[in-house]
């Protein structure tokens, strides 16, 4: 076991609150002694996590002593703050007050398509710099590459309506991604930092998936097991990438453009860390469509 107790948990969005309920079921069992959720104002909206048990804290992430004050005593830091570059790009300032608290390891927010790539550009980018500062400060980290989340990712505002028999696909629509739902996430993220000794958390990678597919095979399989038409409507790569020259923030068309590509495909099969949690059993495509 990692022997860490006591988490700070930055972000509370779709991702976020997913390993927040999962940390405080631990909590409730003794494994866990307290799990404190940085907010950018008020605890409105956290209700549900207070009264597990959690605790809140307003900061300001530009200000290091804000950051200071909440993370004193914390044994890890989990990130879990949006896309958005000014968020991404906050994590600096939160990893430098880190590792002057004193914290054994940050976990970046990743939970999503690999970021050790060569030639990352755009919020893959970003990402890579969180490591890189992660490193410089010698303060270990913990990745978690998930591909696309499969009961979040099948929305009209990515393209992807399949329940509303319309999607658009970037590519040709074959390339294989890893699919894993958020609430598979939470539980494989909370499992290994109690379960797993400190040295596999350490500078390690967690390629977790529930499936590897195709957006076709996706849509073919949903066709035969509803019996509903989806209509599919294909963007070519040069286009999505003319889309992004002119709309750098176009999230639908980085999304659209990395899975057209493979960019969702977190790793080869034996790279895979499914073995860490033995009794995992995430959800398949099917399960959430």
């Amino acid at each position: 076991m990692s022997g860490f107790k006591n988490f700070v948990i930055a972000g509370s969005g779709t991702v976020g609150t997913q390993i927040i309920r999962e940390l405080l079921k631990k909590k409730s069992a003794g494994e866990v002694d307290n799990v404190t959720i940085l907010t950018r104002s008020s605890s409105k909206g956290l209700d549900e996590f207070t009264a597990a048990g959690a605790k809140t804290a307003a900061v300001d992430y530009t200000s290091a002593k804000s950051l200071a004050a909440v993370l004193a005593g914390a044994d890890v830091v989990i990130s879990t703050l949006t896309h958005v570059p000014s968020a991404l790009n906050a994590q600096h300032l939160l990893a430098e007050q880190s590792k002057a608290a004193g914290v054994k390891l940050f976990v970046p927010s990743e939970f999503g398509n690999a970021t050790d790539r060569e030639g990352a550009e755009g919020i893959f980018a970003l990402k890579q710099a969180v490591q890189h500062k992660l490193k410089e400060l010698d303060l270990p980290y913990a990745l978690f590459f998930t591909g696309p989340h499969s009961d979040f990712v099948f929305i009209p505002a990515i393209g992807l309506d399949i329940k509303g028999g319309n999607v658009t696909l970037g590519g040709d629509g074959n390339a294989l991604n890893s699919f894993t739902t958020q609430v598979d996430i939470g539980r494989f993220v909370a499992y290994v930092l109690t379960q797993v000794p400190l040295s596999k958390l350490q500078w390690h990678i967690y390629r977790i998936e529930a499936e590897r597919k195709s957006f076709n095979q996706i849509i073919k399989e949903y066709e035969e097991r509803t019996g509903k038409k989806v209509n599919v409507t294909y963007r070519p790569v040069d286009e999505l990438k003319a889309a992004l020259e002119k709309n750098p923030a176009d999230f639908a068309s980085v999304l659209q453009l990395d899975w057209a590509v493979g960019g969702g495909l977190i790793g080869s099969e034996d790279q895979l860390s499914v073995s860490d949690y033995p009794d995992w059993n995430p959800k398949t495509i099917a399960d959430v469509l």
